[in-house]
């Protein structure tokens, strides 16, 4: 009663001081547009997910620590039939224009020289060998393995492809360097490239690739901007000059990797939410005019909607600070739940009008009856999202905390906005001396009522048969945990980084082993049992192959065999100074200068006089060894880390982590771990399924829990509830039957119809117990006016979620299709079960 006491009193408060309420409203109105500058927008998908999960932390670290992963792709297409060295020119003209642009701190296109990693790797090559690698050495070794190796080179010298080989020869007189050059080419990672080439030219001789790295994060999106905007310009000004220059039509350029999705991401996040605010907005209106015929109604729904979306990025600006396209839909979803109580409200006023009440009377019995419904329609609403603060997942407890608090917002809106509006309106017809229009179209819901209230059992068991086929069908809802469902259609870097991949094959996805360890000493022996295991797994077909530090620095115990070989060698006579002198005296027997090939003999002695392991420090005394190592092994605060990139065969298991490397990271122990956008996916459909169960459960018990505090009748209670619960089964039976799967966004749609199909079984109820009360009980009449009420709000609920499917998003489309569908179930359940069920009330009554 004292609820309702202050509701009348809101409605006489604006009756009387409408222009106060304007007033205030406006002051509040600019102090949020102020607040709201200063929103950001945040297009990191990790941002989305649990920050504390330590399966998602170990990702989001790893991609932090070795940041090599992080790539801006420029690809060069080339045309079929077209010269490929022609088009190798350009790519190199390019690559030395990127080279200057300040953003990027390193532009490859080339493969190294072999030259260069043989001058600086062969002195420690032999420790790379394994022991039938070393017996093939020794071989080599002897004096006549080395005349044999002499005669070899006297016949490759002679043969037409000497001139490329030529310097390496010279460099590796005894052909020891294959090993190394196998080992550590190995590093580049699993592109398919014509080595041959001496580019990044895919194997298909249609791309030249470029890696460039950035020396920003992919968030920073004002750099972003600058960059590509330099790159873009600079290709563009090198393709036209090249092209003046051979004849060729300018090049055709593939942009892709996480820099570029990232940039896409934020345009699409922006354009989204203008186009989900707009078409909602212009849907709604147009709609709210059809049920009203009356033009001036508009401004009812526009002021009261719009004010409680301003106020809400107004406290999205104080407190939240930056959306994610998580809640890039929190605006059409606003508009899409806070119409429901523009139109029930406006309604009941149109009501009471006709028949024959003051308007001061109309405003007072409109706040103080359907007012009623329409704070426990709000209060049920905002708990149902505020259960999604219970989730570990940020961009929805995001999402949870603006709707929740907006849904707030707009009730207020409603109930003092609404009224003063209404009084000022009132007031104009006076001084004219005209009548407003008053009329709320029914959209056929009069005969659907009357027909469910005189023909209760059949309806009963009509929405029994319903029931029972979509409970059937539900049995056949899938979930799609693939984070594709995150991801815009239409994003260049998405769609460029794709392209690249068909030409490269697999080279960008992979599973990392992540491994822990005190030293440098301990984490490489790790490594290497780590990558044992590997072997083991590409020689059974369960991996495609891997890539380990230990392709940079030989495992401890394979260079500690190696060291004792060679002293072992040493100490039968055989080292640098006698194998040199060997070779000198089989050279000249065969006719070749010995004096080519000092440089490769000393790095040979250095080889065979070895006496120490080769160390972390050792490799990164150099800004290729620095490079090589960075991207397999970092130290951190608490030791040091590596990682051992493994790729499954035919891009298989991306939507879990391969068993066999699961198994090998708990065969290694605790310090190991698995990492991946697999293993993400993984993880987050766990979580997201878990996530959705509580918040569900949550917000269903809160709704329940707040309408028996309003009714305190369990019987009406459950009445309130039955719309609820039929319709989301309904909704989730349709959407299995027409293919529609659930996913990481739509999933929690469930919950949110949670407080937006309560709503149309409250305001049944509450006008029910209003009839029983009145002495001219007029039970078809009174839930026939109700029902064009609902009617109308799930109408505009539908057309407010609809601008959902213009989404770029493909998880905020079928969220929006998803809405939609349980807007509709929910108001039908509303419509027809509910009012039979009440017939059969009355009938025993």
């Amino acid at each position: 009663m004292r609820r309702l006491t202050l509701l009348r009193w809101l409605a006489q408060l604006a009756n009387n001081h409408y222009r106060v309420i304007f007033v205030a409203f406006g002051v509040a109105a600019v102090l949020a547009v102020v607040s709201a500058s200063r929103i950001r927008f945040d297009t990191d998908v990790l941002n989305l997910l649990p920050q504390e999960d330590p399966v998602l932390s170990t990702f989001r670290e790893t991609l932090e620590e070795f940041g090599s992963f992080e790539n801006l792709l420029v690809g060069v297409r080339i045309p079929e039939g077209a010269p490929v060295d022609a088009y190798k020119d350009y790519a190199e003209r390019l690559a030395r224009e990127l080279q200057q642009v300040d953003a990027l701190t390193s532009v490859e296109y080339r493969i190294e020289q072999p030259q260069e990693l043989v001058r600086q790797f062969l002195p420690g090559a032999v420790l790379f060998l394994d022991d039938a690698g070393r017996q093939q050495l020794g071989a080599r070794l002897e004096e006549e393995g080395i005349r044999r190796r002499v005669q070899e080179l006297r016949r490759q010298l002679g043969t037409p492809q000497a001139l490329a080989a030529k310097d390496l020869l010279k460099l590796d007189p005894l052909g020891i360097a294959s090993i190394l050059l196998d080992e550590v080419e190995s590093t580049r990672g699993n592109l398919q490239v014509d080595w041959t080439s001496g580019f990044y030219l895919s194997r298909d001789q249609r791309m030249l690739l470029i890696l460039a790295k950035p020396a920003h994060r992919p968030q920073d999106l004002k750099k972003n901007r600058a960059m590509m905007a330099v790159i873009e310009e600079r290709s563009q000004s090198v393709g036209e000059e090249w092209a003046e220059a051979t004849g060729e039509p300018v090049p055709e350029m593939v942009y892709g990797g996480s820099y570029l999705t990232a940039l896409d991401d934020d345009r699409f996040l922006q354009s989204d939410m203008i186009r989900n605010v707009t078409s909602s907005l212009l849907g709604v209106m147009l709609l709210f005019y059809i049920a009203f015929r009356r033009p001036s109604a508009l401004l009812y729904a526009m002021l009261p909607l719009g004010t409680g979306l301003v106020l809400t990025f107004g406290f999205a600006g104080a407190t939240v600070g930056a959306l994610s396209h998580a809640t890039s839909g929190v605006a059409a979803l606003l508009i899409g739940l806070g119409i429901d109580f523009v139109i029930v409200s406006y309604g009941r006023y149109v009501e009471e009008r006709r028949r024959g009440r003051e308007p001061a009377e109309a405003l007072a019995e409109m706040s103080g009856s359907s007012g009623r419904a329409v704070v426990v329609g709000a209060l049920t609403t905002a708990a149902t999202f505020g259960a999604f603060l219970l989730t570990d997942f940020p961009g929805l407890r995001q999402m949870g905390l603006l709707t929740g608090t907006g849904i707030v917002f707009c009730m207020l809106a409603v109930l003092l906005l609404l009224p003063a509006l209404l009084a000022w309106s009132e007031h104009r017809h006076r001084r004219r001396r005209s009548v407003p229009n008053l009329y709320l179209h029914s959209f056929g819901t009069d005969r659907v009522v009357g027909l469910s209230l005189r023909h209760p059992r059949t309806v009963l068991a009509l929405g029994l048969v319903i029931t029972a086929l979509t409970a059937w069908w539900v049995r056949g809802l899938e979930f799609e945990e693939s984070m594709t469902t995150m991801r815009p259609q239409g994003n260049r870097g998405l769609e460029g980084a794709e392209e690249v991949a068909e030409h490269f094959g697999s080279g960008f996805d992979f599973t990392m082993l992540v491994l822990e360890a005190p030293t440098s000493e301990e984490a490489l022996a790790f490594t290497a049992r780590a990558a044992q295991g590997a072997e083991e797994l590409v020689a059974g077909g369960e991996l495609q192959g891997f890539r380990a530090v230990t392709s940079v620095i030989p495992p401890p115990e394979r260079q500690r065999r190696s060291l004792d070989w060679l002293a072992e060698q040493r100490s039968r006579g055989i080292g640098g100074e006698s194998v040199a002198a060997t070779f000198r005296q089989a050279a000249a027997e065969e006719g070749i200068r010995a004096e080519a090939f000092e440089e490769g003999l000393e790095l040979l002695a250095r080889a065979l006089e070895r006496d120490r392991p080769i160390t972390v420090e050792e490799i990164g005394e150099s800004a290729q060894g620095q490079r090589l190592l960075g991207q397999y092994m970092r130290r951190t605060e608490d030791g040091w880390k590596s990682i051992v990139r493994v790729f499954p065969p035919d891009n298989r298991w991306r939507r879990e982590p391969p068993p066999s490397v699961v198994g090998l990271a708990e065969e290694l122990g605790p310090g190991a771990a698995v990492a991946g956008t697999n293993v993400v996916n993984q993880r987050v459909r766990q979580l997201v399924l878990r996530d959705a169960y509580i918040a569900g459960i949550a917000g269903f018990v809160l709704v329940a829990f707040l309408i028996f505090l309003d009714f305190r009748r369990v019987g009406f209670t459950v009445l309130s509830l039955t719309p609820l619960a039929v319709g989301i089964l309904w909704m989730l039976g349709i959407m299995a039957a027409v293919g529609l799967d659930a996913n990481f966004m739509n999933i929690f749609v469930s919950t949110m119809i949670i407080g937006i199909g309560v709503d149309y079984g409250l305001h049944m109820i509450h006008r029910y117990r209003e009839i029983r009360r009145r002495a001219d009980r007029n039970l078809e009449e009174g839930l026939q006016e109700t029902a064009k009420a609902i009617t109308a709000a799930a109408l505009s609920t539908i057309v407010g979620f609809g601008s959902f499917s213009l989404s770029h998003y493909p998880g905020l489309r079928t969220t929006g299709y998803v809405a939609v569908l349980g807007a509709l179930t929910t108001a039908v359940v509303a419509i027809t079960v509910v009012p039979a069920l009440l017939a059969v009330l009355e009938r025993r009554k």
